[in-house]
């Protein structure tokens, strides 16, 4: 058990870049049985998996993380990183729902629709 001891913005920091390879590599396999096509307009492209709205990935660790806000000190997370990427990895399935899976130009203007 390795067990970390943080505040939420040193979480973002130092195990939002492991979550963020976590992901990339859950939806390589579904970006590769999309045969590279965007679901928006259709070209075959390098696809990138786009957080759906409401869903993105500093969301989603914040609402696993409520739950080991330390009782002495609020500002501190103390978390199983173990059991804490069990939740990550099972909280963005089934990938469908979670992501779409997008050409970069496609990504930009969901993100800037999301964003309004």
């Amino acid at each position: 058990m390795v067990e970390i001891t943080c505040t939420l913005k040193e979480f973002h920091k130092y195990i939002g870049p492991r979550v963020r390879n976590l992901i990339q590599s859950m939806t390589k396999k579904r970006k590769k049985e999309l045969n590279h096509i965007c679901e928006f307009c259709k070209k075959s492209a390098e696809l990138e998996a786009a957080h759906v709205k409401e869903s993105s990935r500093k969301e989603i660790i914040e609402s696993i993380l409520i739950d080991y806000i330390s009782k002495s000190d609020k500002n501190l997370v103390i978390v199983d990183l173990d059991k804490f990427e069990e939740k990550i990895t099972a909280s963005h399935k089934p990938l469908d729902k979670y992501f779409k899976f997008l050409c970069a130009e496609c990504h930009k203007t969901y993100d800037k629709k999301l964003s309004k």
